[in-house]
């Protein structure tokens, strides 16, 4: 409990201060003397819809949470556990309300700058919503490490994004999504390291599983989803997939030198040889997305 009672605290206390609207963002004014949609290209216009899409996703998300963190069969919960998921979800709730900030703005800016009319942008995002998420992982800790590369891979999309597009208004809104997708990683990486200061090298073997077999669920829920990934890639060539592990994995390695341990093995061969595939473009075909 003292583990998360800190997390909570620097996560709240980094939230209040990072505080943004939708509105202030995108209003008259920021349209008319800032915004310059036609200077996306196709593939940008459309990976701005499809980021919207998944973050949209928010009912699937949250229920999927509450009924992981709220019933007592899941992970075989006694109640000292069941007291620390309610608690866990003071994070859960400011996290999706963030997130639910993140569908927002963007549905305002596609709607705000014509790049999207109000109606058919809603019933896009009504489709995209119809397919149930499921969360792909049954353990809590291998569950928050994968919520930490999750978010640390939309943290640096997002990044990547803004600057790769040349549209101000939008460079804008994706450096405050981004800046809200790493305090969320933070608040899972300072979880996931606290709890593990005596076992290191046991939640560095977690980190190799889980990043191995690293998916996104998403793609069991757009429609079209490959066809939408690849247009993200293209829309911002210097996202580069592998830096989600390396982050992980330095963070994981600078905690290890702060409680006096000398090394750490945090990758397998088989996590080696997929970032080196990754990175070379073997596996472009089917290339891990953000959220």
């Amino acid at each position: 409990m003292p583990v998360l009672d800190e997390a909570l605290y620097d996560y709240f206390r980094r939230s209040d201060r990072m505080g943004w609207s939708p509105y202030d963002l995108v209003e008259r004014d920021s349209i008319e003397n800032i915004c310059r949609p036609e200077r996306l290209d196709e593939y940008q216009r459309s990976a701005v819809k499809t980021v919207l899409f998944v973050e949209d996703h928010l009912p699937g998300y949250l229920s999927e949470y509450l009924r992981i963190m709220i019933d007592p069969e899941t992970f075989g919960c006694d109640d000292d556990q069941l007291i620390t998921n309610r608690n866990t979800l003071h994070f859960t709730f400011r996290w999706v309300a963030e997130e639910d900030r993140h569908a927002h703005v963007l549905e305002r800016y596609l709607v705000q700058s014509g790049l999207c009319t109000r109606k058919e942008l809603a019933e896009d995002m009504l489709r995209e919503r119809k397919q149930a998420y499921i969360f792909p992982y049954h353990q809590l800790v291998e569950g928050f490490i994968y919520l930490a590369l999750q978010e640390k891979a939309t943290h640096l999309y997002y990044r990547a994004l803004a600057r790769d597009v040349d549209e101000p208004l939008l460079k804008t809104i994706l450096t405050k999504m981004g800046a809200d997708e790493a305090s969320h990683g933070r608040f899972f990486y300072d979880m996931l390291i606290k709890s593990h200061r005596g076992d290191l090298d046991g939640l560095s073997k977690k980190i190799s599983a889980v990043a191995n077999d690293f998916k996104m669920p998403v793609q069991n829920n757009l429609l079209n989803y490959r066809r939408q990934l690849l247009g993200m890639m293209r829309a911002a060539p210097s996202y580069r997939h592998p830096d989600v592990f390396t982050d992980m994995m330095d963070a994981v390695e600078k905690a290890a030198q702060s409680y006096g341990r000398d090394s750490l093995q945090l990758i397998t061969p088989e996590l080696g040889r997929f970032i080196e595939r990754d990175s070379t473009g073997g596996r472009a075909e089917e290339p891990s997305q953000p959220r």
